[in-house]
């Protein structure tokens, strides 16, 4: 078959059945991206013969003739594209996973097109900008038309509007992500997933599975069964979470969990080894309803832990209870003029980043174990695997290339472990890239919460009392169930004056998919509960909303309800800012000057809701950095942080230029890797 790519010319013969994307990755575009492989994300888009698509769904035969645009080619040598200056100097990408895609199927659009955006772009999605500076940056790309503005120059120092280090790349999709530099000679791994939500293993016959050729290694629980027990959850301190997890068990606790893993010379032959692996199960009663979890009679899914694995009631799945308050909140509430009560629930939500999670391993030829991860934390990864294996830090080394997405997804350990350990017992390279379906069924989701409120005031809208009962379902493991237990139940409660506060909250083992950290750490979900109640509360009183916020707005002489010392509590912060911040956000509402709709179109109505979340891990992050001075006089910084989108390695270049008084093009920086600096606790809740 013959094709271009990009200019260029090209003579291949696909594999049966193989798509565009995987054919063109395999010729060295990666900046064609592997989202979904479902036609949905539009990561993986290209131009064919001028026309966008999703190459995931596009077979490689097809090509045949064709000529085939990627990102890459969209510029001239040296210079980009008016689409993705207008991207640059827009700021219109995060994580950036899913801009080459997006600039593709954008290049094609003119002016014309400017009021059907949501139309002609609905195949390309991106999960962490929210779409605002992707429109103004597709309009500014379009009204720049033929015109390529340049460079505006090199980043300037802090205060200054800047570019990222990696921009350039980025919309051209030659900044590399975890998949995106190859290791030579890397086998495949694939995971066989549990077909029960609970049941007993009983039996695994891997003897037809060893026999498919290209097989190099099948692991089971009973390969892995002297390695100890540990959380995939990571924080600074390990002990923030239960020990209730195997790298394999003999026992499964919901749909998708690891039953086997199998390393082979290929993705092809590793999936037939699984689908040959014979498990022999022993069904058990299962649970899915929180509520019914900890009941007695209840199947129980941790039966053998104990409060030393932070798990503080195995008998009822309960993990952790938390049982406080000051006042007394019912006997406030009994007498209460005004009175309001409700229940809210909230379901799981994935955090569908657009690369899913993955790592490469490879022994160093230092004799080192190194593992490419896509992850917001690699020293927690790599002291974790230290405890797991049984090795010292200095023997293990993990890095990351730039990481598409995280949003609190990629603080777990989902994958590292089975990478180390086949990397390991094989001695050669292994990767394993889960798909779109492992990320829905065999990762982390939000907590699911059952939140009941009841809020007393009087009759000037004065908070009298407040009651809060909270369920919090974390699944089949406790990854973060404690912390976003504590999280959810501080901010949330402190937020107002009130003289009687209660909170009743439990964390639950159920044998659904387990939950994890997601954005906002258990806060949004009680916030919720909370706001709403206080809107019913202003509707009993007859009271504006933003009234009713303003009069219960906690001050520095209120004792909140928080379950931790704040690191900064002995500090006088007046007001908090929250009367500002009410003031502000009401003035911008009234000034609003949008015309009303006519006719049939959408009704227009405004709301409000208050949250506050602190932004900092109670027990702090810990980061360190190196700062070195090369004799041609660039500057060489070492930094352990993740870049997935959050501007660290913006800011840190703009802060090493300002504080040393030289310019960002003389700084080299060296990020996200263990070799970087001596710690970094990761890239979350920093």
């Amino acid at each position: 078959m013959r094709f271009w790519i990009n200019e260029d010319e090209v003579e291949s013969v696909p594999a049966p059945g193989q798509c565009l994307r995987t054919h063109l990755r395999d010729h060295g575009h990666t900046e064609v991206k592997r989202g979904c492989d479902a036609g949905d994300c539009g990561a993986c888009s290209v131009l064919v013969d001028g026309s966008p698509v999703h190459s995931c769904l596009f077979p490689a035969v097809r090509a045949e003739g064709a000529k085939i645009t990627t990102a890459a080619g969209l510029g001239t040598p040296g210079s980009l594209s008016p689409m993705q200056e207008a991207f640059v100097e827009g700021f219109g990408f995060q994580c950036g996973f899913c801009t080459p895609g997006t600039i593709v199927t954008a290049s094609t659009l003119d002016e014309h097109d400017l009021d059907d955006l949501p139309r002609l772009m609905k195949g390309n999605l991106c999960r962490c900008t929210g779409y605002r500076a992707i429109r103004e940056s597709i309009a500014d790309g379009v009204s720049r038309g033929a015109r390529n503005l340049g460079s505006t120059g090199a980043p300037a120092g802090v205060g200054c509007s800047t570019r990222p280090p990696a921009a350039e790349r980025i919309v051209s999709g030659l900044e590399p992500y975890t998949f995106d530099v190859p290791v030579p000679d890397a086998q495949i791994l694939r995971v066989l997933g549990s077909p029960h939500a609970h049941a007993r293993i009983l039996d695994i016959d891997v003897s037809d599975a060893e026999r498919v050729p290209g097989v190099a290694l099948i692991l089971t629980h009973a390969d892995v069964v002297d390695l100890p027990r540990f959380s995939t959850g990571r924080h600074e301190h390990r002990e923030d979470d239960p020990d209730d997890t195997r790298v394999l068990d003999d026992t499964v606790r919901f749909v998708g969990q690891r039953v086997a893993a199998v390393v082979a010379d290929t993705a092809a032959v590793a999936e037939e080894a699984c689908r040959r692996i014979r498990v022999e199960y022993e069904v058990l009663d299962a649970v899915f309803d929180p509520e019914l979890a900890r009941i007695s009679g209840a199947p129980l899914l941790h039966p053998d832990r104990t409060p030393a694995d932070r798990v503080d009631e195995a008998h009822r799945n309960v993990i952790l209870g938390l049982h406080e308050g000051f006042g007394d909140a019912d006997g406030a509430l009994a007498e209460a003029p005004a009175r309001v009560s409700g229940t809210w629930r909230t379901s799981r939500v994935i955090h569908a980043q657009l690369e899913t999670r993955g790592a490469v391993g490879w022994i160093a030829e230092d004799g080192r174990l190194t593992l490419r991860s896509s992850t917001q934390v690699p020293f927690l990864v790599r002291d974790e695997l230290t405890r797991l294996l049984g090795m010292t830090p200095d023997s293990i080394r993990v890095l990351t290339a730039r990481v598409g997405g995280g949003f609190g997804g990629k603080q777990e350990m989902l994958c590292e472990d089975l990478v180390a350990i086949a990397t390991l017992r094989t001695g050669r390279p292994v990767a394993y890239e889960l798909s779109r379906t492992e990320e829905f069924t065999r990762t982390a989701v939000r907590h699911p919460m059952r939140v009941d409120v009841e809020l007393g005031a009087d009759a000037d809208g004065r908070l009298t009392a407040m009651k809060v009962g909270l369920l919090s379902d974390t699944g089949a493991y406790g990854n973060h169930s404690r912390g976003v237990l504590f999280h959810a139940c501080s901010e949330s409660m402190s937020l107002y004056r009130c003289p009687a506060k209660r909170i009743d909250a439990e964390v639950v083992y159920t044998n659904n998919v387990p939950s994890g950290a997601f954005r906002g750490y258990g806060l949004g979900q009680v916030i919720f509960a909370i706001e709403s109640a206080m809107d019913e509360l202003a509707i009993e009183l007859g009271v504006d909303p933003f009234d009713l916020r303003r009069i219960n707005a906690v001050t520095t002489d209120d004792a909140p309800l928080a379950h931790h010392a704040e690191p900064e509590a002995d500090l006088i912060w007046g007001s908090h800012g929250l009367d500002q911040c009410l003031d502000l956000a009401q003035a911008a509402l009234a000034s609003d000057t949008t015309p009303a709709p006519q006719g049939d179109a959408w009704r227009v109505g405004e709301g409000m809701a208050v949250a506050m979340i602190a932004t900092m891990a109670p027990f702090g992050h810990i980061s360190h950095a190196t700062v070195t001075l090369r004799p041609d006089g660039c500057v060489d910084i070492g930094i352990g942080t993740s870049e997935f989108g959050n501007g660290t390695t913006t800011v840190h270049t703009q802060i090493v230029a300002t504080d040393l008084g030289t310019t960002p093009d003389r700084i080299r920086l060296h990020h996200s890797d263990t070799d970087a600096a001596r710690h970094d606790t990761g890239a979350f809740a920093s």
